[in-house]
């Protein structure tokens, strides 16, 4: 928990990806209220037609707005430019705050009782923003993962494979040509390359079984529970007492591939 507390939060480091945070909450906090109107909020005053339209309407505008100020000119202030999780959590709080406080300046009674409006006013704002924040967030990241595969199959055009840890992140890329195989070190794979003639490992967490989701499709295979091998640099396959063995250029490890992984060898080499 702590180590994903401290995790980078990236959806809203672009300043475009903030402003349509902004546009989406307005776009979906007017249309839901109006047409749901949660927690009977049409009911709070005695208006109708217009009136109550534009009523309702103004709590997504009021979010809205709040919100703009929020990731606009107080982060600018503030200079902050990259947010880890913990991070986004406290700032996500403070605008709901911000939000009560005003709703109360606006429609509350700031001479009653203030501690029952705000506890009233956080509940339910907490409530009313949650719904279209998190949906724009969503928004924001399958943008960005469409972004990110566009990227990926431009770099793998120019034959690179650009591997990444389970968070997403992308910790390094590199020639295709010049990879040779894939070990599984529990939550862990090291992967071993060619530089200079001389066989290199980098370490990256992340899983073999998901590393090999996506480099199937490349020419990787799998030939052991713990070795994904790329079929590129195979330099000799041995076959011996039914058994298979593998040798990749530029390395003297023998693979002995697995009796449940004969299939796809077997496969590949047809």
């Amino acid at each position: 928990m702590i180590r994903f507390l401290f995790q980078d939060f990236t959806l809203l480091d672009d300043k475009k990806d903030r402003l349509l945070l902004v546009l989406i909450c307005l776009v979906f906090s007017v249309i839901f209220v109006n047409l749901f109107v949660p927690f009977n909020i049409n009911r709070w005053y005695s208006d109708s037609g217009i009136i109550k339209f534009l009523r309702l309407s103004s709590y997504g505008v009021i979010v809205s707005a709040v919100l703009s100020v929020s990731q606009f000119p107080v982060r600018n202030a503030l200079r902050i430019r990259k947010m880890k999780v913990y991070t986004f959590l406290i700032w996500f709080s403070c605008e709901i705050i911000f939000t009560s406080l005003v709703y109360i300046l606006l429609y509350g009674n700031i001479i009653g009782n203030f501690i029952n409006d705000l506890i009233f006013s956080l509940k339910y704002t907490f409530l009313g923003i949650c719904l279209p924040y998190s949906f724009s967030l969503g928004i924001i990241y399958y943008k960005k993962q469409e972004k990110e595969i566009l990227r990926l199959t431009r770099d793998t055009t120019k034959g690179l494979i650009s591997f990444r840890s389970e968070t997403g992140k992308i910790n390094f890329s590199m020639q295709k040509s010049d990879i040779l195989y894939i070990e599984s070190l529990d939550n862990y794979t090291s992967v071993y390359y060619l530089s200079d003639g001389k066989t290199q490992r980098k370490v990256l967490r992340n899983s073999l079984k998901n590393l090999e989701e996506i480099l199937s499709q490349k020419g990787f295979i799998r030939c052991h529970r713990s070795f994904l091998i790329n079929s590129q640099n195979i330099d000799l396959v041995n076959r011996e007492s039914g058994k298979i063995s593998i040798k990749l250029k530029g390395s003297d490890r023998l693979f002995t591939v697995s009796r449940k992984y004969l299939p796809l060898i077997y496969g590949h080499l047809s």
